[in-house]
């Protein structure tokens, strides 16, 4: 008995509020508002940043800030961009949600360097 509670507290005290610490890949970021059949999408690039070493980030101003990711969720908590979150669609696309959670409609795409696979 006194093991399965040793291990149960071990398990306890191993569980991150919030979800894993994570980082972003590094590299550019660029945003846009999506188009669909019917309209172009719209490129922010006012909106959009460079992901730097140490959970930081380069705004297109040349400010610096720094980000925490929790599991699939991101926030940019300094800098220009302080307070914007976001919600991980996989590890290349970053969508924007407002404090309620409801999507602002902005997506931002890593545009880091394509890795083709060599068919050979």
């Amino acid at each position: 008995m006194i093991a399965i509670i040793a291990l149960s507290v071990a398990s306890a005290a191993q569980a991150v509020p919030g979800g894993k610490l994570m980082v972003l890949q590094k590299g550019d970021w660029t945003c846009e508002v999506p188009g669909d059949a019917n309209t172009l999408a719209t490129e922010k690039p006012e909106l959009g940043f460079e992901t730097i070493a140490d959970s930081s980030y380069v705004a297109p101003d040349g400010t610096t800030g720094s980000y925490l990711r929790l599991a699939d969720r991101l926030t940019l908590t300094s800098g220009v961009f302080a307070g914007r979150r976001f919600v991980m669609d996989g590890e290349e696309i970053l969508r924007e949600v407002a404090r309620d959670d409801t999507p602002t409609g902005l997506r931002c795409v890593h545009a880091g360097p394509i890795s083709i696979a060599n068919p050979g």
